[in-house]
């Protein structure tokens, strides 16, 4: 199974829902491991098999995925307790030990902690002083700290070493292989298209093909590790409210790209490998921030259009796509509504990976209007489970051009309806 962006755990169906409720119900009754047990059944994700438990009596082992990391837990004897290890040590170094007093400043619910020459995050609590929200924020801080910080503390002292990507499934090679093509092709092509261009002239321009390269390869090869930190550097620094003129930042995030595209190959194929998670990154959004996104940027596009850079028009449609999947925990229908897009705008990478069917022949300007719609539909009616209100008139998309097709598309996403 081939798998794209990044897991979120925003708008669970119905079912989760009423879970999470059963959960807050029993443990205001006290009782606590049958609130746990619903807890656990929340925290699942039925598609992913995330999260397992065994309940004997009155105790309950668990454990968490979490990206390379496992999280192991008890609830036992009045108190919950869990733990992820980050790395492995031979001998101790002022230099990490004030890093991680440092980050323990930062940390709310869980600390770091050392064990038998481990460092680990932690958290423990008392069960009754630990409701489903305590646990649910705990537990994210914890996993997610563990999940980023064992690559960065690696790789800034020698004395620690890696606990291995226990939660990581590797990718076939032929997957790799093809990944790797086309990540170096996307950021080649970006480099040499940002070098025809005026920088200052074309600062907006460049912006959009920076970040949307950046998003795209985190969305569509989805790398884990060292790689994934360096793209969500990038982003930040790029949004840092610092007061530096953009062109300086583009310049920045230029040279970024460029180190990307001279890693050796072997670097990034060591951080494609498939994972799980219990805990999503991107908080969650309502629909309004896309609408709100798309109405600070939409009136960009017909300025590339009039002046013969429809290039760069199609990316920034795309740019709306990836930003989104990027920063948001999107509700279900436009996730997959902004994947229908990536895979129709990137249909020669879905084709070399046989990921779905084909949707356009970009040598043709050809879509297949039927299969697309059908698929739209589908989503629609998907979403309707939650959202009745949910539309989507196929009948106003226009197939002419791939111009006309995203014009059309992102203006019947602006009309969704997510009241319940």
């Amino acid at each position: 199974m081939i798998t794209f962006g990044r897991f979120s755990d925003s708008f669970k169906p119905k079912a989760k829902i009423d879970d999470w409720n059963t959960s807050e119900r029993l443990f205001l009754e006290k009782n606590y491991m049958a609130s746990y047990e619903a807890f656990f059944k929340y925290l699942s994700d039925d598609e992913v098999k995330n999260v397992t438990w065994k309940r004997e009596g009155d105790r309950i082992d668990f454990q968490l995925l979490q990206g390379s990391k496992i999280v192991h837990g008890s609830i036992a004897n009045g108190e919950v307790i869990c733990e992820a290890d980050v790395a492995v040590y031979d001998k101790l170094s002022v230099a990490f030990m004030r890093r991680l007093m440092e980050m323990n400043y930062s940390m709310y619910y869980s600390r770091y902690a050392m064990k038998d020459n481990r460092i680990c995050i932690k958290f423990d609590s008392k069960i009754a002083a630990a409701p489903p929200r305590k646990l649910y924020y705990g537990w994210k801080e914890l996993a997610t700290r563990a999940d980023k910080q064992d690559d960065l503390l690696v790789d800034d002292f020698v004395m620690l070493k890696s606990t291995g990507n226990g939660g990581a499934e590797q990718l076939p090679d032929t997957e790799k292989e093809i990944k790797y093509n086309f990540y170096k092709s996307w950021l080649d092509k970006t480099i040499s298209r940002i070098n025809e261009l005026n920088e200052d002239a074309f600062s907006g321009g460049i912006s959009y093909l920076l970040l949307n390269t950046a998003y795209k390869l985190d969305y569509l090869i989805a790398p884990e590790g060292t790689l994934m930190n360096e793209l969500e550097k990038m982003s930040w620094e790029y949004f840092a409210k610092d007061n530096k003129p953009y062109v300086e930042k583009n310049r920045k995030m230029k040279e970024a790209l460029q180190k990307l595209a001279d890693k050796p190959k072997e670097a990034v194929l060591e951080d494609l490998y498939r994972v799980k998670s219990t805990f999503g990154i991107a908080n969650p959004a309502p629909h309004q921030a896309v609408i709100d996104l798309f109405a600070n940027n939409l009136q960009n596009v017909k300025w590339y259009i009039d002046n013969n850079y429809p290039d760069i028009a199609v990316v920034l449609y795309e740019y709306l796509a990836t930003y989104c999947l990027f920063s948001y925990g999107l509700p279900k229908p436009d996730a997959k509504l902004f994947h229908l897009l990536l895979n129709i705008t990137n249909q020669d990478y879905f084709t070399a990976l046989g990921a779905g069917e084909q949707l356009y022949d970009a040598a043709g300007g050809k879509f297949s209007e039927q299969v697309i719609k059908s698929k739209i539909d589908e989503i629609i009616k998907e979403g309707n489970e939650l959202y009745p209100e949910l539309k989507f008139n196929t009948a106003n998309l226009k197939f002419d051009s791939l111009i006309s097709f995203l014009r059309t598309y992102v203006a019947e996403i602006q009309q969704l309806n997510y009241n319940q």
